[in-house]
C-alpha cells in the first residue's frame, strides 16, 4: 500500500518545539528559535513558515520553513533554513523512503528553494534529492569520550591547548550584553582581517538578539587574557548536535592559541553534556580551514546544496533592474 500526503497545515508553535526538542537528527537550525532570529534581523522580511504533514499511514512530519517575499510582494522565496543551514524535515515517527521522496517532491515544487541537505538524517540525503552543489561539513563523534577525542587531535593540537593553559588563557560563557559586545569587535577586526576572504558579514543586531534570548541552546564561547578577551566561539546546540556556528579572534593573539582552546573546551562540555556529535560547519573552499578542522579528528560528512527556482522569480529577476532605473 503506497503512502500519500492527506494534509498539509501550518505548523503550530508548540508542535514544532516538541518535534524539534525530541527529534535525534534535529539541528539547531532546525528550531523555531533560529528562524525567529533571522525573522528579527531581516526586520519582517523573512518569515517562518513552518508546515505540518500527515501521511496516509497516520504519520507526521514537520518541515522548518522561512519564506522571504520579493518584487513589491509578487513572488516567494523559500529558505528549508536561514543562512544555507542544515535543513530539511524534522519527525518524532520513523519515517520510509515513500515518506522522505514526498517531502522532497513538496520542497523542490515550492518554486525558488534554497535547501542544505541535513547530515544527520540519513533518509534526507539517501532520497535523491536534486543536489546542484555538493559540499561537505566535518563532525566529530564525541561517543567515545573526551579523553579518547584529545588523544586522537594532531600532537600540534595537544600542543598549542597546553600552550594556551600555560600563556594564562582562560575559557568563561558571555553571559552580559558587555562580552556580547566586545565580542562583536573581535569579530568587526577580523572582518577586516579577511577582507574578500570572509564568507559572510553579520551586523550587531543579530548578536544582540541570539543575546536578548537568553537562550539555553546559543552559547558563546569566550578566551580571555589579562581579563581581556581575545577569542571567541558561537556554538548552538540541539538534543544531540552541538556546532561551532562562528568564531573570530584577535591575531595578535594566536601565539597563545586561544582558539585551539575555546574549542577543545567547547567539545569536551559537548561530551559531559551527552552530546553525540560536534559539528565544526562546512567551509567552503577554504583547504586550510578544512585541515584544522580534521586535525580535531573530524571527518567530512556530505550536506550538499538543493537549489531551484521558478520562471517568475527568474523574470522579475532579469526585469528588476530595469524598473528600478525608471
Amino acid at each position: 500500500m503506497s503512502v500519500s500526503i492527506t494534509n498539509i497545515r501550518s505548523a503550530e508553535v508548540n508542535e514544532w518545539d516538541t518535534i524539534w526538542q525530541n527529534c535525534t537528527y534535529a539541528t539547531f537550525f532546525h528550531s523555531r528559535e533560529w528562524a525567529e532570529i533571522w525573522e528579527v534581523y531581516k526586520k519582517g522580511k523573512m518569515k517562518p513558515d513552518p508546515k505540518l504533514f500527515e501521511f496516509s499511514d497516520g504519520l507526521k512530519a514537520l518541515l522548518p520553513l522561512s519564506r522571504q517575499t520579493s518584487f513589491l510582494g509578487l513572488t516567494n522565496s523559500y529558505f528549508s533554513s536561514p543562512a544555507g543551514t542544515f535543513g530539511g524535515w524534522i519527525s518524532l515517527d520513523n519515517l520510509k523512503m515513500d515518506h522522505a521522496r514526498l517531502l522532497v517532491s513538496y520542497m523542490v515544487g515550492l518554486g525558488h528553494l534554497t535547501w542544505r541537505l541535513n547530515p544527520y538524517n540519513d533518509l534526507a540525503c539517501n532520497s535523491g534529492a536534486p543536489i546542484t552543489r555538493e559540499d561537505e561539513t566535518h563532525t566529530l563523534n564525541l561517543s567515545h569520550g573526551f579523553d579518547d577525542i584529545f588523544r586522537k587531535m594532531t600532537k600540534g593540537h595537544r600542543s598549542a591547548v597546553r600552550k594556551a593553559i600555560r600563556s594564562g588563557v582562560e575559557i568563561k560563557i558571555a553571559t552580559t550584553l558587555e562580552d556580547w559586545k566586545y565580542y562583536y569587535q573581535v569579530y568587526q577586526d577580523s572582518l577586516q582581517r579577511w577582507g574578500d576572504r570572509a564568507s559572510s558579514h553579520y551586523g550587531w543586531e543579530m548578536f544582540h538578539e541570539m543575546h536578548r534570548r537568553h537562550s539555553p541552546n546559543i552559547k558563546l564561547w569566550l578566551a580571555t587574557h589579562s581579563d581581556q578577551i581575545v577569542a571567541g566561539a558561537l556554538c548552538f546546540y540541539s538534543l544531540k548536535q552541538a556546532i561551532y556556528w562562528h568564531g573570530a579572534g584577535f591575531e595578535e593573539f594566536f601565539n597563545m592559541r586561544p582558539v585551539n582552546l575555546i574549542i577543545c573546551e567547547a567539545i569536551k562540555e559537548a561530551c559531559k553534556q551527552g552530546y553525540s556529535w560536534f559539528d565544526f560547519n562546512p567551509s567552503g573552499p577554504k583547504e586550510g580551514v578544512k585541515n584544522f578542522k580534521k586535525s580535531f579528528g573530524a571527518q567530512p560528512s556530505q550536506c550538499g546544496i538543493v537549489q531551484s527556482s521558478s520562471k517568475i522569480h527568474d523574470f522579475f529577476k532579469i526585469i528588476s533592474p530595469a524598473l528600478r532605473k525608471k
